[in-house]
């Protein structure tokens, strides 16, 4: 199916867009190829082949200002993920996960230029018990793969925890970030990297709350500022997230942000903005420094604690 030409109304939306990232309130950092890596996460709401061309295109606007972007929400049709995949430079790849819980798909777009796959792609389970197969198991198995940019190989976990039930949503913080951080203290030769990053709809709507609480028991790294930023449409709560596991092989460079596409685009809507055609969460992304040689020569003589 060919791709249709914009009409000035896109072409107008799509310049405001990319000024709006341009802008110094929301700029998003230059990528530099081995210094530094933009890593975005979005929730787009019901992500199927119900997105439009017009919608798929500024998405696509957007993605192409990170490194790699963690998608959560991609519903059992892939039509969408593929049209919009044609829409940005060839050298973004697509990693998609099976469906889990409420239909629901995970994937890692990220750009081949500047990442790439160093092997690792697997959803996130609990051990059961061996005899009676019973445990507790996240109902959006969590998404998990590894990469590398430049010399720093890294691993993301992309997740979507559960809402409904408060006890759970509490449950499913909690043990997955029990999880990842002892996966980070294990030796080397056990895991493909221990420099985790876990990104995702955490639904958790106010700094502070036993859900945010649950996440940060485990010693995760995020900065006041991402602690706070709310990340939903209405800009209401602070349900998006960006944590990492605080190593000395990288660092994050105090650059964040969402991105307010609303301010630019579906304008002659009522109401204005996009909420229902793209999503009614916003991308939330984060830049990191990434190690340089000297880093690395300087960690063999110089180890951390």
């Amino acid at each position: 199916m060919p791709i249709p030409a914009d009409t000035p109304q896109i072409a107008k939306e799509r310049l405001a867009l990319m000024k709006l990232m341009d802008h110094a309130a929301y700029r998003i950092p230059r990528r530099e190829v081995d210094e530094n890596i933009i890593i975005g996460t979005w929730n787009i709401q019901q992500f199927s082949e119900k997105k439009s061309w017009r919608s798929l295109k500024y998405i696509a606007d957007i993605i192409e200002r990170f490194d790699i972007v963690a998608i959560q929400e991609i519903k059992s049709n892939l039509l969408g993920l593929s049209r919009l995949q044609e829409l940005l430079p060839g050298k973004y790849r697509i990693l998609v996960s099976d469906v889990t819980g409420n239909t629901e798909r995970f994937a890692f777009i990220y750009d081949e230029r500047t990442v790439e796959s160093t092997g690792l792609v697997a959803e996130l389970g609990f051990e059961l018990d061996k005899d009676t197969h019973e445990g507790f198991q996240i109902h959006r198995m969590p998404y998990c793969a590894s990469f590398r940019a430049g010399r720093f190989d890294f691993t993301i976990v992309s997740v979507h925890i559960f809402e409904s039930n408060k006890i759970f949503r509490e449950e499913e913080i909690n043990l997955l970030a029990k999880r990842i951080k002892k996966m980070s203290e294990r030796e080397q030769s056990k895991v493909v990297d221990r420099d985790f990053f876990i990104v995702g709809d955490f639904n958790i709507k106010k700094q502070g709350d036993r859900f945010f609480k649950a996440l940060m028991r485990h010693g995760f790294k995020i900065p006041p500022v991402l602690k706070s930023l709310t990340t939903n449409f209405k800009r209401t709560g602070t349900y998006d997230k960006i944590a990492w596991v605080d190593r000395p092989d990288f660092k994050f460079s105090g650059k964040c942000n969402i991105v307010p596409f609303y301010k630019a685009v579906y304008q002659e809507k009522d109401p204005p903005g996009g909420k229902k055609e793209i999503s009614d969460h916003l991308p939330l992304w984060a830049e990191f420094r990434i190690n340089e040689l000297t880093q690395q020569l300087e960690q063999v003589l110089n180890p951390p604690d």
